[in-house]
């Protein structure tokens, strides 16, 4: 069966729509006739494989090489890999081997191993389906051997760069170890599809690192430090408005956003923004900023309420995100994602469409591992299902961003609800205006409020009350009927009491940005107010 992994050319057409900032340019003209070149030839042979059928892979390394490689498991050796496909046997030389993995995968070798296999590294070696490089995971946090192949097509399809992902059978020096997942590796090749220009630097974040001057860079002059230096500096600006200016010119930032949008919809807890793990940081060469990429990603969708918005307490996460203008952005991105690329595709049926691909392939190797896993793909298609169903429940429960009109002003007719006991509240016409209406039946604190997400800035609440023999009960936070936001006190400021007609009520506040709860309240023993539900209004400072 065929998976729907983007093509080379359709993600370079899904990257530009998406990003229009992006500078990919133009691809240098060609003879007419000339045929596709060598990196065309070596991109359709890698969608090639990760579309084909599940290979087995056997790896040998002399008894001198394994010595090597026991003293130094983090070092290459040279070894061969044999390629057995229905096709037949393909053999390798030239292959360089070493162990991979973290604290949670690593396994020594006399276990299940994580592997990374390069092609490149030694005369005379030849590309693996058109790689230079790729890794064997043992997924030894991920019993579904799906996680990273799901989470990184949707990522993919959101336009964040992500690896591809397959599996294989593989034995190494004779030992069956079974099944992996085959990933591709940061090279150029990874690159290509994404970025005209591949030549720009690739740092490792490491384990559980920060963004700092000394990381490993995979890719460029190890000893410039120069743009990760200004990329930390930019971070660390203490004004938001030069601190957002500063960030632009280094760090892509509605890449950046993207990549943190995709890192909360796939509950990618051990990522950079949560754990400041399993992330690479890449300088296009061209635009000069940085981009962030996914990795590690086999430990997703566990927690099916994962918030997708939350404050991110990383170096670069909180620099953007603690910016007014970040907020909007990544909601924006997020309702996005959620409805161009969550739910455009039936995503459970593809978690059930390569879970079966993997069982078939272990059915002729293991019939009882096959039925088992039955149960394994039924649940990682539950866990998926329910994680897009949280998503939507969150994205209807957040405040949506406001827009005010070319005047600075946001009109609040609707989306009051009602607080308090001791009291009626409900919408009732006062000389001819439907108007907010409260009547206290004993003292009370009662109100009508409104949640709205707003940038950093100086704001005036205004409207127009009407009261009936109100007698206010002192409060600090305020007397009467009158406006103000949660958490705010009114001062003795439009504090209406007693009887008396329509007149104009105010309250002024700053906010550093996020979500501002509006009141318009009455503290009383007995009265009742109306406020004109369309003269309610936010007014935004100049």
């Amino acid at each position: 069966m065929k998976k729907n992994h983007l093509t080379l050319a359709a993600l370079l057409l899904a990257w530009g729509a998406v990003f229009s900032t992006t500078a990919q340019g133009a691809a240098p003209a060609r003879p007419a006739g000339a045929g596709p070149t060598k990196e065309q030839k070596h991109a359709k042979e890698a969608d090639e494989f990760f579309d084909g059928e599940i290979p087995r892979l056997k790896i040998e390394i002399s008894p001198e090489e394994r010595e090597r490689l026991q003293r130094d498991e983090r070092h290459y050796v040279e070894a061969t890999l044999t390629e057995t496909t229905p096709a037949g046997p393909r053999l390798y030389e030239k292959v360089s081997v070493k162990l991979k993995g973290s604290a949670g995968s690593f396994q020594h070798m006399d276990g299940k191993p994580g592997l990374t296999l390069s092609m490149e590294k030694l005369k005379g070696g030849e590309r693996f389906h058109g790689m230079v490089k790729f890794h064997l995971n043992n997924c030894a946090q991920d019993g579904t051997y799906l996680n990273e192949l799901i989470a990184g097509a949707m990522a993919r399809k959101a336009g964040v760069p992500a690896s591809r992902c397959s599996h294989a059978f593989v034995e190494f020096n004779g030992r069956d170890l079974g099944l992996y997942v085959v990933k591709e590796a940061f090279s150029v090749d990874f690159l290509a599809p994404f970025y005209k220009n591949t030549e720009g630097d690739l740092w490792d974040g490491g384990f559980c690192s920060e963004v700092n001057e000394n990381m490993v860079k995979d890719k460029g002059d190890p000893k410039d430090k120069t743009a990760i230096k200004e990329l930390i500096a930019a971070c660390q600006e203490g004004d938001a408005a030069k601190r957002w200016e500063r960030l632009g010119k280094i760090l892509d930032i509605e890449k950046f956003i993207s990549f943190c949008a995709m890192e909360d919809i796939l509950c990618h807890w051990d990522g950079y923004n949560f754990n400041r793990n399993n992330y690479r940081l890449y300088r296009d060469a061209d635009s000069g900023k940085f981009a962030f990429f996914l990795h590690g990603m086999d430990q997703m969708f566990g927690d099916e309420n994962f918030p997708v918005m939350r404050d991110f307490g990383t170096l670069v996460g909180g620099a953007v995100m603690h910016c007014p203008q970040a907020a909007p952005l990544y909601r924006a991105r997020v309702e996005s994602i959620y409805e161009d690329v969550l739910q455009k595709e039936d995503w459970p049926a593809r978690v059930t469409a390569e879970g079966k691909r993997v069982q078939n392939a272990i059915a002729a190797k293991d019939g009882r591992w096959a039925k088992e896993y039955e149960g394994v793909i039924n649940d990682a298609r539950g866990r998926v299902t329910r994680r897009l169903a949280a998503i939507g429940r969150q994205l209807g429960a957040i405040p949506k961003p406001v827009v005010f009109d070319a005047n600075g002003v946001l009109k609040l007719a609707k989306g009051w609800s009602q607080e308090g006991t001791g009291a009626v509240c409900d919408e009732a016409a006062k000389d001819g205006q439907v108007s907010l209406h409260i009547r206290a039946e004993a003292a009370t604190v009662a109100s009508w409020r409104q949640t709205l997400h707003l940038d950093a800035g100086r704001y005036r609440l205004e409207g127009k009350v009407a009261t009936s023999n109100v007698v206010g009960v002192k409060d600090p936070s305020g007397e009467g009927a009158g406006l103000r936001i949660s958490g705010g006190v009114r001062d003795g400021q439009n504090a209406a009491v007693g009887s008396a007609a329509w007149q104009p009520v105010g309250y002024t506040f700053e906010t550093p940005g996020g979500a501002i709860i509006l009141v318009a309240e009455l503290r009383a023993s007995k009265g009742e107010v109306w406020f004109a539900r369309d003269a309610l209004r936010l007014v935004k400072a100049k």
